[in-house]
């Protein structure tokens, strides 16, 4: 007998979706090749050109939250969250492990400090509780905020219904930005504050509130007045307000997304932005410290401005398309081989995209909080 939900009709894919990852993505990997690794590492510049806006990672992350809304109303929360760890964990793990081994044994003595109990932590997630710990690759912010994210979406899922859940969505901005004047003043409180990632919780609220909006549960001028004070808390977290403004600009695409139609205009050139799409999260995973790596071996080299840039990003793309091949997609499929259904990287299916990226600008801080020197809010990247 056919499992009944396989018998439900598949949903045309919407391009306006992987359009929106590879935009996104693009905006993670421009604004690390041409900022935050100049910045780590000056001798690499100047390149081309710089792109400032942190905005490709936080928008990536509103994404998750809309589809995660839409696999929780399912009425599965276990089944949700087995198939998110199954799909984030894995390809993390491979990933951390191959960041660690090319900043030990391929980059120039002295790049990093980092050693076999840092490795650990990182493995573990519990890095970001811990501030004597290095982190192998400030991008990989994402994963346990978003773990996190899940976690707790599954638990609550059948708590927080109509006006509660909307009350709710208020509380995760709010909440952040009452509690940041008091962080200099705890050290416990601002362990949590960043344990947690509490900063990024506006982006959450924002996905939830969209996917609310486009199931018609919320109504216009409430998401309107939901959006504009994500912005607001965007803003006041990072000080960043030329990549808020983008950033918001990014959320009135994920809107016109969720709202439909389909940006069928994109049609003729479908096939590769849905590849793109389909490794954005391997691309996340292994762009920004390897990528930099490739940038100096090539300038040892003699190779300057265009050709570091193209090497970044070819080194991203065949890097990030073999940790999808290789290991986010087998893992996965041996991890729920024996659960009835699939899931796809974007909304072919009933059931919506599983793949966080990068969701995430996945954006580093400038150097200085790269090092943890900048005080209690040193993990509040953009």
């Amino acid at each position: 007998m056919i499992p009944e939900q396989r018998q439900k009709p598949r949903t045309a894919r919407r391009v306006s979706w992987d359009v929106l990852r590879v935009v996104a993505i693009g905006c993670v990997l421009l604004h690390h090749a041409t900022l935050t690794s100049i910045s780590s590492h000056p001798d690499l510049g100047p390149l081309p050109f710089a792109f400032p806006m942190s905005m490709g990672a936080s928008t990536l992350m509103v994404v998750s939250a809309f589809f995660a809304c839409a696999s929780l109303d399912s009425g599965k929360p276990g089944r949700f969250l087995w198939r998110r760890l199954a799909r984030l964990l894995p390809a993390y793990m491979a990933a951390v492990l191959l960041t660690y081994a090319v900043q030990k044994w391929i980059a120039p003595e002295g790049w990093s400090q980092l050693d076999v109990r840092d490795v650990l932590f990182n493995l573990l997630l519990v890095n970001q509780w811990m501030p004597d710990v290095n982190i192998v690759d400030f991008a990989y912010w994402t994963v346990p905020v978003q773990i996190a994210a899940f976690i707790a979406g599954a638990a609550l899922v059948r708590v927080l219904r109509g006006t509660r859940l909307r009350v709710f969505l208020w509380v995760l901005v709010v909440t952040p930005l009452l509690l940041r004047p008091l962080l200099d003043h705890s050290h416990v409180l601002s362990v949590v504050y960043n344990g947690f990632a509490l900063h990024r919780a506006q982006l959450f609220a924002a996905g939830i509130a969209i996917w609310l909006w486009h199931k018609d549960r919320l109504k216009t001028p409430h998401l309107a007045a939901l959006l504009t004070v994500t912005l607001i808390a965007q803003a006041i977290h990072t000080g960043e307000y030329g990549s808020t403004l983008g950033f918001g600009v990014l959320l009135l695409l994920v809107c016109a997304a969720a709202a439909g139609p389909d940006w069928v205009f994109f049609n003729p050139v479908a096939k590769p932005i849905t590849w793109l799409a389909g490794i954005s999260y391997g691309v996340y995973l292994v762009h920004q410290q390897i990528g930099t790596v490739v940038m100096d071996r090539m300038h040892a080299f003699g190779l300057r401005s265009w050709w570091l840039l193209a090497g970044f990003v070819t080194s991203a793309l065949v890097l990030g398309w073999a940790m999808t091949k290789f290991v986010e997609r087998p893992a996965y499929r041996l991890l729920t081989q024996s659960q009835s259904g699939r899931s796809g990287s974007s909304p072919r299916r009933s059931e919506p995209s599983v793949l966080p990226v990068s969701h995430p600008s996945t954006a580093l801080a400038d150097p200085l909080t790269e090092l943890r020197l900048a005080g209690p809010l040193t993990t509040q990247l953009r």
